[in-house]
């Protein structure tokens, strides 16, 4: 059972850390689609029934299977993700791309490398996904959540674009949740419903196991999904999938910064030959710049050999 101390440690750590959730909690990301519905499901109905592994975790935390309402729940995200294959060929090739740097991060921060497939369900690693309620980028920040962490987000500029700064911010702020919380379940489900949301559940129940709460549909199969995405991406031929991608395509971009300086309005035409390259590449380097037009000093991504 949680006592009174403990919900007063945990009320505490969170208004430290501030507002609630990068994705402000409740459908920032459009999931579920459907009332009883997972995320990504089309309509069509299942085409493959493959079993679940006789194991499962997710950062640390060992789902029981022996638990019908635990093994109903993953089984649920497991069948529908599988029998999306696009989805999923999708997810392998971009991971190629991202992946590598988000391993590198979580792993000089401390952090489960399970982390990883938080970005893969938030916004099937694009970029440029934007939820209906404005979280951004692979890993759905809202625009204050973002601010916190040091980001910029203004007319001008948004550094949730960018993934390398944006991993930066969310392994700050995963690292804070789990501080708060004590326990991965937890501090994911506060990621997505908002820190209050789970301090007020874990008092209501007395006790602090995730698979219990009483939380929003969403966060209640929140890490479930992750899990989900976990089985079927670190053993996809079992599931019917390739094995990767070729090798030639959806490779890390390597870029490299450079300061330029530009007259008064000047647009990215004057901006890629300031740099010294093509306009079209600066552009797909430096997508957290919006303005058409530009005059002072920039640092940009411009494109490197490593």
């Amino acid at each position: 059972m949680t006592s009174i101390l403990e919900y007063a440690r945990l009320a505490s750590l969170i208004l430290a850390l501030g507002a609630g959730g990068a994705c402000n909690g409740l459908k920032e990301t459009g999931r579920p689609g459907e009332a009883g519905r997972p995320a990504g499901w089309s309509g069509q109905t299942a085409k493959k029934d493959y079993a679940l592994p006789d194991r499962a975790a997710f950062c640390g935390w060992i789902l029981d299977l022996s638990r019908p309402a635990v093994r109903e729940r993953l089984e649920t995200e497991f069948i529908f993700a599988v029998n999306q294959p696009a989805q999923v060929a999708l997810w392998q090739r971009r991971a190629r791309e991202y992946f590598p740097t988000i391993e590198a991060r979580l792993k000089a921060a401390g952090l489960p490398d399970d982390l990883k497939y938080l970005a893969v369900a938030e916004s099937d690693l694009r970029p440029g996904a934007l939820s209906p309620a404005g979280a951004l980028g692979l890993w759905q920040f809202m625009p204050g959540t973002a601010r916190r962490y040091g980001l910029a987000v203004n007319s001008q500029i948004d550094q949730r674009r960018l993934p390398d700064d944006l991993m930066e911010a969310a392994a700050i702020y995963l690292k804070a949740l789990h501080d708060a919380f004590g326990d991965w379940p937890l501090a994911l489900a506060a990621y997505n419903a908002g820190e209050s949301r789970v301090v007020r559940a874990v008092a209501e129940r007395g006790l602090k196991d995730y698979s219990q709460l009483d939380l929003p549909l969403e966060t209640e199969r929140y890490v479930y999904r992750m899990a989900a995405i976990k089985i079927i991406l670190e053993n996809p031929e079992a599931y019917g999938f390739t094995a990767a991608p070729p090798v030639q395509v959806y490779q890390p971009l390597i870029s490299a910064r450079r300061t330029v300086a530009v007259p008064d309005k000047s647009g990215w035409p004057d901006l890629a030959k300031a740099a010294g390259c093509d306009y079209k590449t600066l552009r797909l380097l430096n997508p957290h710049m919006l303005g058409a037009e530009f005059s002072g000093t920039y640092e940009l991504r411009v494109p490197s050999d490593g």
